[in-house]
């Protein structure tokens, strides 16, 4: 495994410009987990990695897990730097359920076909736009309307950051949002996060998907970018992206208390 480029895969979901407010955190070398105020989604309460050798220290870590998220849902995520090796029986014992696969994938920044859309692509730039941006995700993820209303504040205060090093992109059918995905660049700018991306199901298969991929990498070529990073879910948009010339790095299987 290229350690440098699973770097890039693990900022997928902390390499950020700084911490939002309603986000309380615990990072050292052995554990970083993370939660949100007003989400209940586990994908923004979250335990994004684990490094303990001894079985005393694992039952310690799950006593302050327990404290630290306190009942609220939260999801693990088990990957192919995580210790121990034993790492996913010990949290099946300890109570969490599988969830989900994802892999981390990559992609050289190279040539890009641009795919022309009867909708319009526009980048998101106002409070209008994220609230467009949040519905789309939120009627593909089924978030609560809390978790919805948090998303809408964290990415409006996102855009407005001085030092914001990502953005927003939106397909309109008219004056509906019906895809949405995101990016950010990496501390070095080496990498392009891809941060999420859906369209409804009424609008899929119409290249929408690839429209959004290409327009990132357009932008990623523009900032000088080498490398396009995602994690990308098991069975939805992980099989696009390796049609599209993605190479796996390696895989998190996610668990969850919910």
């Amino acid at each position: 495994m290229n350690e440098q480029l699973w770097t890039y895969v693990r900022g997928v979901m902390w390499d950020y410009e700084s911490v939002p407010d309603n986000v309380e955190f615990v990072e050292r070398p052995a554990l970083l987990m993370y939660k949100t105020e007003g989400s209940s989604s586990i994908l923004s309460n979250k335990i994004a990695k684990v490094k303990v050798e001894t079985d005393k220290a694992f039952e310690q870590l799950i006593g302050e897990v327990g404290g630290f998220y306190q009942g609220k849902p939260y999801s693990w995520w088990i990957g192919p730097d995580s210790k121990p090796e034993d790492l996913i029986l010990k949290v099946e014992l300890a109570g969490l359920e599988y969830e989900d696969t994802y892999y981390g994938l990559v992609k050289a920044v190279d040539r890009w076909e641009k795919v022309e859309l009867p909708y319009a692509l526009r980048n998101v730039v106002d409070e209008d736009d994220i609230r467009q941006y949040v519905e789309v995700s939120a009627n593909i993820w089924g978030y609560d309307d809390a978790t919805e209303e948090t998303l809408i504040r964290q990415r409006l205060a996102y855009l407005k950051a001085p030092d914001c090093r990502g953005g927003f992109l939106i397909v309109m059918d008219g004056d509906r949002a019906v895809g949405y995905a995101g990016y950010r660049f990496s501390s070095d700018g080496e990498a392009m996060y891809l941060s999420g991306t859906g369209v409804l199901p009424k609008y899929r298969g119409q290249g929408i998907y690839r429209a959004l991929l290409s327009r990132r990498l357009e932008l990623a070529s523009s900032y000088g970018s080498n490398w396009i990073v995602t994690q990308a879910r098991k069975g939805t948009s992980e099989p696009i992206l390796r049609k599209l010339g993605f190479e796996e790095l390696g895989k998190y299987e996610v668990y969850k208390r919910s």
